[in-house]
C-alpha cells in the first residue's frame, strides 16, 4: 500500500519549499490589527501545536489558533502559511469548502499573472486535499494541472513533488513498474540536489519505492530501500520516520510469512502513524495484524483489530478497500455465529463503502455482489465443513507427502553438491583469465583481412564515435536500444555501422552490445560490493538487459557461469 506521510501539522513531515515572495491576498482582513498583540509573538510551529492540541479536546480554542495562524500568514505575507491557516479553518469548523473555495480563488487570481510558485502550488495542495479523501480522480485532474503549469513555467521542486504524488495513484492502481520508474526518477533528482530537499520528501521516496519494490516481488530490493530509509530516519533523527521503517518491516515480514515478526514490527509503527494522523496506513496496518492473527489462528485477537478497523471508519469516515475487507470478514463471522442482525449491519456496512470507492475509482475489479454472491458463498461454506470432516484424513496423508519430500530433497542435495563443485572449478578458471583479458575487447585486430567496402575517414570516424560511446555506460545500458537509433545517434546511416562493427568489431551488433553489458557487469560486479545485494533482475536492468532471464542466459553464454553463483563465489572470495 502507498502512503505518504506529509500532513498540515508543523512537524519535520511538513513539506517545506523555498518559494518567490509572491504572495496574493484574497478578502478583508481589518481584523488582524485587533487580535496582532494576542498572537504576533507567536511562531507558526508553536500555533500549529497549540492548534492540534485543542483540535479534538477544545474546539472553540482550536478556531481561535487557527484564525491566529491564518491571520499571522496574511500579515507576513506567506501564502503557503496561509494555505495552510484555511485548511486548519476547515477541519475546525468542518467545512471542506472553506479549503477548497480559497485555493480555488488563489488559482483563479494567479492565472492572470502565473508564475513559478503559482497556481501550480494551489493546484498541488488541492490535489492532496483530494488525496487525503480518497478522492483519486479529482487528485489526478489538480496533478496534471500543477504539471501543465511546471511545463510551462518551471520549478524543479514542485515537479518532483507532483511526480511523486502521480505515482502514488500509479500505485493504488497497481502500475507498480510505472510508479518505480517515477520514484526512481525522484530519487536520482532528490540525490543529485541534496541541499534542495527536504527531508519528508526524501524519506517518503525511499519508504515507498520499498514498497514498489515488494510489489513486483523483489523483496531483496525492498529491504535495501527499506534500511536505507531506517539509516536516513535514525541519521536525522526523525521519530516518526523510524515509526514508518517499523510499518516497512512489518509489511516485509507479512510477505515473507513470518506472522510473529509483522505483528511486533507494525505494534511499533501504531504510535508514530496515529500521531501523524495517517489513517489510511492505520487501516492498512490494523489490516496486515488481523490477518497474521488468523494466519497464527489466533482469531480473538485478529477480530478485535477487524473492530478497531470499523471504530476509526466511523471516527473518520475515509474509505478503504482494507475497510472494506474488516466489513467483509466481520459480516462472516457473525454469519458463522448465526447472528442474522449483527451480519446484515456489517453487509450494510460493506455496500456503503464499496459504493463511495465504486464512485471515486475505476479500477475496482469486483462489486459487491460478486463477493456476496450468494450460490458462491454457499458453495464456500459446503467446501470449508467438507475439508474440517477430511481433517484427520488430510493429516495422515500429509506424513506420506512429508516423507517423499525428504527423500526427494536428499536426492537433489547430492546432485547439486557435486554441480557446484563443478562450477566452483569453473569460476575459478575465469578468473584467472579474466585477470588478463576482459570479456569483450575494445576492437578486433586492425590487421585482419576483412573486405573494405567504405572509404577508410568513415570508418576511423565512426571507430572512434564507438569508442565514445563504449565509454559511458549509459549509452549502452539503455535496453531500448537498436541499430537504427545508435546510428542516429552516431549521425551516420544503419549500413555503414553494422559494416563497421562486423569488421571492425568481430561480431554482428547484437553480439557487441551484449559483449558490452556482460563486461560492464563483470566489472560493476568486481567493484561494487551494494550492487551484489541486488536481485539478478534489478542487475540485468542495471546493466541493460530487459528481465533476468536474457541476462542470466548472455552472463552464461559469455562466461560459462550463472550470474548467481558467481556472484556467491565473489563474496566468498571478499
Amino acid at each position: 500500500m502507498y502512503f505518504r506521510i506529509e500532513k498540515r501539522k508543523s512537524t519535520p513531515l511538513k513539506i517545506v519549499l523555498h518559494i518567490t515572495s509572491f504572495l496574493l491576498f484574497l478578502g478583508n482582513f481589518n481584523t488582524i490589527a485587533q487580535n496582532s498583540k494576542k498572537f504576533e509573538n507567536y511562531t507558526f510551529d508553536e500555533l500549529s501545536d497549540k492548534y492540534y492540541e485543542y483540535k479534538f479536546t477544545d474546539s472553540i480554542k482550536a478556531k481561535k489558533f487557527a484564525n491566529f495562524y491564518f491571520n499571522k500568514a496574511v500579515k507576513e505575507k506567506d501564502t503557503v502559511k496561509a494555505i495552510d491557516g484555511k485548511y486548519y479553518l476547515s477541519e475546525v469548523y468542518k467545512n471542506d469548502s472553506i479549503y477548497i473555495n480559497y485555493l480555488d480563488s488563489l488559482i483563479s487570481k494567479t492565472k492572470v499573472n502565473p508564475n513559478k510558485m503559482y497556481p501550480t502550488y494551489a493546484y498541488l495542495e488541492k490535489g492532496l486535499f483530494y488525496f487525503h479523501k480518497e478522492n483519486k480522480n479529482l487528485s489526478l485532474e489538480n496533478w496534471i494541472s500543477a504539471l501543465k503549469e511546471v511545463e510551462i513555467h518551471g520549478n524543479d521542486s514542485l515537479e518532483f513533488i507532483i511526480k511523486k504524488n502521480i505515482a502514488a495513484l500509479n500505485y493504488d492502481n497497481k502500475k507498480f513498474i510505472r510508479t518505480k520508474k517515477l520514484y526512481l526518477e525522484c530519487l536520482r533528482y532528490y540525490e543529485k540536489n541534496k541541499l534542495k530537499i527536504e527531508p519528508s520528501n526524501y524519506f517518503s521516496l525511499l519508504i515507498n519505492t520499498s514498497k514498489v519494490y515488494l510489489n513486483l516481488e523483489n523483496i531483496d530490493s525492498a529491504k535495501i530501500f527499506n534500511e536505507k530509509a531506517n539509516k536516513y530516519a535514525k541519521k536525522t533523527n526523525e521519530n516518526i520516520f523510524i515509526g514508518y521503517c517499523f510499518y516497512g518491516r512489518g509489511t516485509i515480514n507479512f510477505r515473507e510469512q513470518n506472522y510473529e515478526g509483522t505483528i511486533e514490527n507494525l505494534k511499533k509503527s501504531i504510535p508514530y502513524i496515529v500521531e501523524d494522523e495517517n489513517y489510511r496506513i492505520l487501516f492498512k496496518v490494523y489490516n496486515l495484524i488481523a490477518k497474521s492473527h488468523t494466519k497464527l489462528n489466533n482469531k480473538n485477537e485478529a477480530l478485535k483489530y477487524y473492530f478497531l478497523i470499523d471504530s476509526i471508519y466511523n471516527k473518520t469516515k475515509i474509505p478503504s478497500n482494507k475497510v472494506k475487507n474488516s466489513y467483509n470478514y466481520l459480516s462472516n463471522h457473525y454469519k458463522n455465529k448465526q447472528d442474522l442482525k449483527n451480519q446484515l449491519k456489517y453487509i450494510n456496512k460493506y455496500l456503503k463503502v464499496d459504493s463511495i470507492l465504486n464512485i471515486r475509482s475505476k479500477n475496482l475489479s469486483k462489486t459487491f455482489t460478486e463477493e456476496y454472491d450468494r450460490p458462491k458463498l454457499i458453495a464456500e461454506k459446503q467446501k470449508i465443513i467438507s475439508e474440517l470432516n477430511n481433517e484427520v484424513s488430510f493429516y495422515k496423508k500429509s506424513r506420506i507427502y512429508i516423507a517423499i519430500v525428504l527423500i526427494l530433497s536428499f536426492i537433489l542435495f547430492l546432485y547439486q553438491f557435486r554441480k557446484r563443485k563443478k562450477q566452483e572449478q569453473k569460476f575459478d578458471n575465469l578468473t584467472i583469465k579474466l585477470k588478463n583479458k576482459k570479456v569483450v575487447e575494445n576492437s578486433v585486430n586492425s590487421n585482419t583481412n576483412t573486405q573494405k567496402t567504405l572509404p577508410e575517414n568513415i570508418i576511423t570516424e565512426l571507430l572512434a564515435k564507438l569508442d565514445s560511446f563504449q565509454q559511458q555506460p549509459e549509452n549502452f545500458t539503455n535496453n531500448k536500444l537498436t541499430l537504427s537509433i545508435l546510428a542516429k545517434e552516431l549521425e551516420t546511416n544503419s549500413n555503414y555501422l553494422s559494416k563497421v562493427i562486423n569488421q571492425k568489431k568481430g561480431c554482428n551488433f547484437s553480439t557487441y552490445l551484449r559483449k558490452l553489458r556482460i563486461d560492464y557487469a563483470l566489472d560493476l560486479l568486481e567493484k561494487d560490493t551494494t550492487i551484489r545485494k541486488f536481485s539478478i533482475d534489478a542487475i540485468a536492468k542495471e546493466v541493460g538487459f530487459k528481465n533476468a532471464e536474457t541476462f542470466s542466459k548472455a552472463f552464461f553464454k559469455e562466461t560459462e557461469l550463472n550470474p548467481s553463483f558467481y556472484i556467491k563465489q565473489l563474496k566468498k572470495k571478499k
